[in-house]
């Protein structure tokens, strides 16, 4: 059976000729050399995608967006309801969002995934549910390392499927009631900082609530003791 690992050794390398050809292209253009700043970086990453030879095609463009409910909601670290998740996802299926919008303009296809949407299973969504909802950070795991590694193998699958059909660029999101909270917690471990340097308002949280909000963070991290290592793997 497949297991994350495999898959991430079989990721092939960067075609690294191709990507000096493109940055010979960009430099030989009428231009300061980096004027366009991280803009050319991004096409020099993007010439380099194995098996595109150089010559990438963005004709076909898909943005997936993960949707769950966040158990660490419970620690009053949001001000939306939870039931908001649930509400914006379906938006998203009618095209009625602001990264709907965005999608359009760019000609990229929005691909709704309900990877934990603490309701029942909504119509035109992708169902990937781990669970209805996660568990609270504050208090344990979110979900089992089991159970994330199934779901990142799930979502290659589906992405796989995608490239087969022709998509060739792919755009990622998330969608969650709460969701700066466990974000706020990976970039604590990844940087090696203090909550309080990383947690902000999220979505207009008071700021007389932040500092429970550092705490909650806080109280995440002691209780599940996470390396560098772990978060990375997320």
């Amino acid at each position: 059976m497949q297991n994350l690992n495999t898959v991430l050794r079989a990721i092939p390398a960067p075609d690294t000729d191709a990507m000096a050809r493109a940055q010979q292209h960009i430099d030989g253009l009428l231009k300061p050399p980096g004027s366009l700043g991280r803009l050319e970086a991004l096409a020099v990453q993007l010439a380099g995608m194995p098996g595109l030879g150089g010559q990438p095609q963005v004709a076909k463009k898909a943005l997936l967006v993960m949707c769950a409910d966040h158990g660490v909601w419970d620690e009053g670290v949001a001000i939306s309801p939870k039931a908001v998740t649930a509400i914006q996802a379906a938006n998203m299926t009618r095209g009625t969002t602001g990264v709907c919008v965005l999608a359009a303009q760019a000609g990229a296809k929005v691909h709704v995934i309900d990877v934990g949407i603490d309701s029942e299973p909504l119509p035109g969504v992708v169902n990937m549910r781990v669970a209805r909802g996660c568990g609270n950070i504050a208090r344990g795991p979110a979900m089992s390392r089991e159970q994330g590694q199934e779901l990142l193998l799930e979502v290659m699958r589906y992405t796989r499927a995608l490239a087969q059909e022709g998509v060739t660029l792919f755009g990622v999101g998330e969608l969650g009631m709460a969701n700066t909270t466990p974000a706020a917690a990976i970039v604590s471990v990844l940087t090696g900082s203090d909550a309080q340097e990383v947690v902000g308002i999220g979505a207009n949280l008071p700021l007389a609530k932040v500092g429970n909000k550092v705490e909650v963070v806080r109280r995440a991290i002691a209780v599940n003791q996470p390396t560098r290592m772990m978060a990375s793997t997320y």
